[in-house]
C-alpha cells in the first residue's frame, strides 16, 4: 500500500512539474527577469551584436584586419539570424508525434551544424590575420564556448 502511495505521489509531482514548465514556457518575458529565463527570451541576434562589438573592442581590430573581421561578422550575423528563424519556426509548428518531433529536432541540429561550420571557416580566416596577442584574447574568448 505504501509503495502505491509513493508511486502516486511521484506521478502527481511529475505531472505538476510538467504543468509548471509548460506555463513558464508560455509566459512572456518581462524587463525584470534575470538568469536563464531572461536569456531564453532574449533576441539572439541582439545578443550576438553586443558580443561582436565587445569582442572587436577587446581584440583591437586594426584597419588592415577590418576586411577579415567584416567577413567573420557577416557570417556570424547570417548564421545567428538563420538559427533564430529556424527555432522560431519550430516553436510555431503544429503539434507533432514523438517521431516527427525527433526528426524535426535532428533536422534543426543539422542546419545549426551547417551554420556553425560557416562561422568556423570565417573564424579561422580571422584567427590567421590576428597578432599573437590577439590570438591569446581570442583563445580566452572562445574557451567559454558552450556545447
Amino acid at each position: 500500500m505504501k509503495r502505491m502511495q509513493l508511486v502516486t505521489m511521484l506521478m502527481s509531482s511529475l505531472f505538476m512539474a510538467s504543468l509548471t514548465t509548460t506555463a513558464c514556457a508560455e509566459e512572456p518575458a518581462s524587463n525584470t527577469e534575470s538568469g536563464c529565463k531572461a536569456r531564453q527570451h532574449a533576441d539572439p541576434v541582439a545578443n550576438s551584436e553586443k558580443h561582436l562589438a565587445a569582442f572587436k573592442k577587446e581584440l583591437k581590430i586594426t584597419s588592415n584586419q577590418e576586411p577579415t573581421w567584416g567577413i567573420y561578422v557577416e557570417k556570424t550575423r547570417s548564421s545567428v539570424k538563420d538559427i533564430r528563424d529556424r527555432m522560431n519556426e519550430a516553436t510555431h509548428e503544429q503539434p507533432q508525434t514523438a517521431p516527427e518531433r525527433f526528426d524535426r529536432h535532428i533536422e534543426l541540429m543539422k542546419e545549426r551544424l551547417a551554420n556553425f561550420e560557416k562561422m568556423d571557416e570565417a573564424l579561422k580566416q580571422l584567427y590567421a590575420a590576428l597578432t599573437p596577442e590577439q590570438k591569446a584574447i581570442a583563445d580566452r574568448h572562445f574557451s567559454r564556448l558552450r556545447h
